[in-house]
């Protein structure tokens, strides 16, 4: 039972580490041989956690999906605009983990892996936009004849095609991920608020940059 467990126990420290190693060298530049050097067991005890490199990518993957950091739970914000940047700031660890080049990668090694990726990040980003815009509506902070399916759809389109690197429409130079998204949802939130939605997000933003430069 205690080897059982010390092997879980390292087992888990690897899938909540190595990606380090992938976001420095890529999924291709890291190899079993790396993985176990790095951790400091032998490859043949590595390849008792993992059949293969491909089964440690994807359990990597399973570790990262099903953290809570990925949850946005309604009770950790205010209103539906309070929200929004909790969902910024969801969508910043996001990026963290599953930045736009290993993406890319993932797609040309394993391609099935990616789309369990893709259709986590799409289903994620609608399910939380589709639940504020409800509720702002409700509250009177978003227009009440927006359609919520739809603008949901809208977002989490524009979104993940704007961040697709394989489409290019901006450098790393012209802007950053996380500084794209804001200009995408400060255009949304325009297009969807009521005027007293439109004073309490201004207010939130400058208090937001003012924490941040701070």
């Amino acid at each position: 039972m205690l080897i059982y467990k010390a092997m879980e126990e390292k087992k888990l420290h690897i899938l909540k580490n190595v990606g380090n190693l992938y976001l420095k060298f890529g999924i291709r530049g890291v190899t079993m041989d790396d993985v176990a050097t790095e951790f400091g067991i032998s490859k043949k005890t590595l390849y008792q956690y993992f059949k293969d490199k491909e089964d440690l990518v994807a359990q990597v993957i399973d570790y990262y999906l099903k953290n809570p950091v990925f949850k946005l739970n309604s009770e950790d914000s205010g209103n539906s605009i309070d929200r929004y940047f909790a969902l910024r700031r969801h969508v910043a660890k996001m990026i963290k983990h599953f930045n736009n080049n290993l993406e890319y990668e993932l797609k040309k090694t394993y391609p099935e892996l990616f789309k369990k990726v893709h259709k986590f990040k799409r289903e994620r980003v609608y399910n939380d936009t589709i639940e504020i815009l409800q509720d702002g509506i409700n509250d009177g902070l978003f227009r009440s004849e927006i359609d919520s399916d739809v603008v949901a759809k809208l977002q989490v389109g524009r979104i993940l095609c704007t961040l697709n690197p394989e489409n290019q429409f901006f450098t790393d130079e012209e802007v950053s991920t996380l500084e794209l998204f804001d200009k995408m949802m400060d255009y949304h939130i325009h297009a969807i608020c009521t005027e007293k939605g439109i004073k309490y997000y201004r207010k939130q933003l400058n208090k937001t940059k003012d924490e941040e430069n701070n």
